[in-house]
């Protein structure tokens, strides 16, 4: 087998990983989660070329669009929401860009700066006691945020890393501590 077969093959154990580790694929209509493995290794290495932040979230931005439109909910006969679509691809590339350190690690470092916080029902409720004005009405489950309330959370969440964490965490950091602080 050769190196590079070998790196696609842990490539997509990494990204499978993400996909199960989300917990959001439980909510999708069955065969969902073999239709996002797909997209996200067809656009993985886009962002681990990506050159910039906003390089970065047009390939994210891009992303959720295909997945509001090609991914429907298990219960209900209505396609998935943004922030459900988002916070799945969240938690992949934090799996696989920030845990695994892909593409290598000096890219890695510089990626897990652009990648967003993979924030849940208990997060979106935590920020809004601290900026109940944000919203007009707060969004109280993901699968009530469209894409401009996704964009919106995850500007609050590095306003709130910046005036309650000084700088000190990165957004992608936001939820590991935050899911376990809330979630004793």
């Amino acid at each position: 087998m050769s190196k590079p077969e070998l790196e696609r093959i842990k490539l997509h154990n990494i990204v499978d990983m993400g996909l199960t580790f989300s917990a959001m694929i439980r909510l999708f209509k069955k065969g969902s989660k073999k239709k996002f493995r797909g997209k996200i290794l067809d656009e993985v290495e886009n962002v681990f070329e990506a050159k910039s932040e906003r390089d970065y979230n047009v390939i994210h931005s891009n992303f959720c669009d295909w997945g509001v439109k090609n991914v429907s909910l298990a219960k209900k006969a209505t396609k998935a929401s943004y922030g459900q679509i988002a916070k799945t691809l969240d938690v992949v590339l934090k799996v696989t860009v920030y845990y695994s350190h892909l593409p290598n690690c000096e890219k890695s470092q510089e990626i897990s700066k652009w990648l967003n916080a993979a924030v849940d029902t208990k997060m979106m409720s935590m920020l809004s006691d601290f900026y109940p004005k944000d919203f007009r009405l707060w969004p109280t489950t993901v699968e009530q945020v469209d894409k401009t309330a996704y964009l919106k959370i995850q500007g609050v969440v590095r306003r709130f890393i910046k005036e309650r964490h000084n700088n000190s965490v990165i957004a992608v950091q936001f939820d590991d501590f935050y899911w376990k602080k809330l979630n004793r």
